[in-house]
């Protein structure tokens, strides 16, 4: 018994793995592919739903797929309809693996996985070791199914095992619960409906059990997804809403259809299994397919006033707003010295956003918090960035490729100073809870809050006088320079080295942001002579 308990988990262990394997590879072989073309083929709802049905087919991850999507909508590329549109094209796409682990293909499958362990052991370049990734993950998978199905076999011959299953037969719910359990343990559907294949083949589940096995795991997932979604916001939110109103809806539909067919004896989707295939593991492909093809159909066809449900339901938040380019969606990859004006305007509202972190820490505020405000911030500057690498890329003028150099320097100090300002509020937030330093941190404060909005109207006019007249006023050895000092020095009355400490990093912190801001305004005239 221990062998065969042991063989079972082994079997489960090794398929888990090769699907997480699988998963893994292909997320970090098309991730980024999958990003660049989703951006240009949703101009309709028909090339989305393709589009989505061969990303379905290629990374094998819905997870991931929400997290692009969402990534995507923030950024203002794509929309919730569309990201819906490709979510239900992915999850038709998602069924493949079925169908591929059902092949009897044992033998090339053991050739794969030796060849694809040996060479990830020598390999050293990261686009191979993914590519043998995902054979060895798919290795796994297969070995996985055949292992356990060869440790439960055994059980067949045991009195208590066959009681057990006969009672279960009797009980549909018990078979609808245990995928749910597993569901809700494995978080993925596809996960569970392998195990579902492996016990199909080993014929320890009978057809119906076998499907309504399925069915549950579809709600077991969505019952996971649903606890995770509570710490998602906005769009990302409707995205999850969408994944499990789609498993909930098929899973619905599929166990009515099995009370019909079953109690009022309706030939429907075990009858139309059992003329198509004899062959119950390939029957347990097709239902998992005709599952997420009915939850697909049905969505697509409400897709519109679904879209307005979950905006109503939940609206996007104010950090969305913040994140997504507000001038880079008119940007034209063929025009660099007009992309740049539109880099140069977003990097405008970057420094606003900078300025807007000092707001967090103010008494009575109310809005998205600092580390909200700050994942905002890296989600729009990620977006310059890449629009920055996409300009490096066309012919231009050697003045303009010179203005380019300094806009990609740019917004290497804007990230620097979002860094270090964000480090700046917390010690001045941790500050102010000590008498002693409550002062010093007020003066920061307001002395960062100053000249960062002085030198976002010396951005926003890019006029020499204002220029300069930051430059003075933020050089080193400037009158408010000198203050900040003063009021280090004159820490005598601090008793304890801990608010030395603190007082030191309040200090540095100030200094540093206002050096950096000096860099970044230095830059602008260079700008004025391209």
């Amino acid at each position: 018994m221990v062998e065969i308990l042991g063989k079972i988990l082994l079997g489960l262990g090794l398929m888990f793995t090769g699907v997480q394997l699988l998963s893994s590879g292909l997320k970090q072989l098309s991730s980024r592919r999958f990003r660049k073309v989703a951006a240009r083929v949703v101009s309709s709802r028909a090339k989305s739903l393709l589009f989505g049905v061969g990303s379905g087919v290629i990374m094998q991850s819905t997870s991931a797929a929400l997290m692009i999507l969402g990534s995507l909508i923030t950024a203002g590329i794509i929309n919730v309809s569309q990201a819906i549109a490709i979510l239900t094209g992915f999850s038709v796409g998602n069924t493949i693996l079925l169908f591929f682990v059902t092949l009897h293909i044992e033998a090339a499958v053991a050739f794969i996985v030796g060849v694809c362990g040996i060479a990830l052991y020598f390999s050293k370049t990261e686009k191979y070791r993914n590519a043998f990734l995902i054979g060895m993950g798919l290795g796994l998978i297969f070995f996985g199914i055949e292992i356990m199905t060869a440790g439960v076999k055994p059980l067949r011959q045991e009195a208590w095992f066959t009681g057990a299953m006969t009672f279960s037969i009797s009980y549909p719910f018990l078979s609808i619960f245990a995928g749910m359990l597993l569901g809700f343990i494995a978080q993925s559907s596809t996960a569970v409906a392998l195990v579902a294949v492996g016990l199909a083949k080993a014929n320890i589940l009978t057809g119906p059990q076998t499907f309504l096995f399925m069915y549950g795991a579809a709600i077991g997932s969505t019952l996971f997804k649903a606890i995770l979604g509570h710490g998602f916001r906005g769009t990302s939110q409707q995205l999850v809403k969408f994944v499990n109103m789609f498993n909930i809806f098929g899973a619905t539909v599929f166990i009515l259809l099995y009370y019909i067919e079953v109690y009022f004896h309706v030939p429907l989707v075990m009858a139309l299994l059992q003329y198509l295939t004899p062959s119950l593991d390939n029957q347990a492909s097709i239902v998992f397919l005709l599952f997420n093809l009915t939850s697909a159909t049905f969505f697509t066809i409400i897709n519109r006033p679904l879209t307005g449900w979950l905006a109503r339901k939940s609206p996007p938040s104010e950090e969305e707003g913040l994140a997504q380019p507000k001038y880079l969606l008119d940007f034209h990859p063929e025009d660099p010295e007009s992309g740049l004006e539109l880099i140069h305007l977003e990097q405008t509202r970057e420094l606003g956003q900078i300025a807007a972190l000092f707001t967090s820490s103010r008494t009575n505020y109310e809005g998205a918090d600092l580390a909200s405000r700050y994942e905002a911030f890296n989600t729009l500057s990620r977006e310059v960035t890449d629009a920055t690498a996409t300009v490096a890329a066309m012919p231009m003028h050697h003045l303009t490729a010179k203005y380019h150099a300094y806009c990609q320097t740019r917004q290497t100090i804007l990230g620097q100073i979002a860094e270090s300002v964000a480090d700046g509020v917390k010690i001045i937030i941790n500050a102010r809870k000590n008498t002693v330093l409550e002062r010093l941190s007020t003066s920061c404060m307001e002395s960062l809050d100053f000249f960062i909005n002085l030198a976002l109207d010396a951005q926003k006019s890019n006029n020499a006088d204002d220029i300069t007249m930051f430059k003075k006023l933020s050089s080193g050895n400037s009158p408010s320079m000198e203050l900040v000092r003063k009021e280090y020095i004159n820490s005598d009355v601090l008793v304890s080295a801990k608010d030395k400490g603190s007082m030191l990093d309040l200090t540095i912190t100030t200094e540093k942001i206002i050096w950096l801001l000096n860099r970044l305004i230095s830059l602008m005239p260079l700008e004025t002579e391209a």
